[in-house]
Order: C-alpha cells, then structure tokens, then sequence
C-alpha cells in the first residue's frame, strides 16, 4: 500500500514538473518541450527508490556487531 502511494505521489509530481518545464520551455523557445512518459518515470522511480531503501534498512549492520 505503501508504495502505490508513493507511486501515486511520483506520477503527481511528474505532472507538476513536466508541466513547468512546458511553460518555461514555451517562454524560452515558443514552443512547448514534450516529457511523454516522465510522471509514468517519475513514479516508477520513486516506488523503485522506495523499495530499495526499506530493503537497504531490513539489511543487518555488520559494523556494529564489531565491537
């Protein structure tokens, strides 16, 4: 559940920031600058980078049963 949500956050963030970057591409050049697939990429990415830190986390810390 916890990673459709971030999922769901991604893709809304890639929204917002592709469509910025529309609007300064179309200030700067007149013409729109097209992110076909980024809030798909941008949610993939964050539920991916989520996955891979809670499983980082899960992993034993080896360095402290040294001393």
């Amino acid at each position: 559940m916890r990673t459709l949500l971030i999922f769901i956050t991604g893709f809304v963030l890639g929204l917002i920031l592709a469509e910025l970057i529309n609007i300064f591409g179309f200030l700067l050049y007149d013409q729109t600058i097209g992110l076909t697939f980024f809030p798909i990429l941008m949610g993939v990415g964050l539920a991916c980078l989520d996955l891979l830190l809670r499983r980082k986390s899960k992993l034993p810390n080896f360095k402290s049963s040294l001393r």
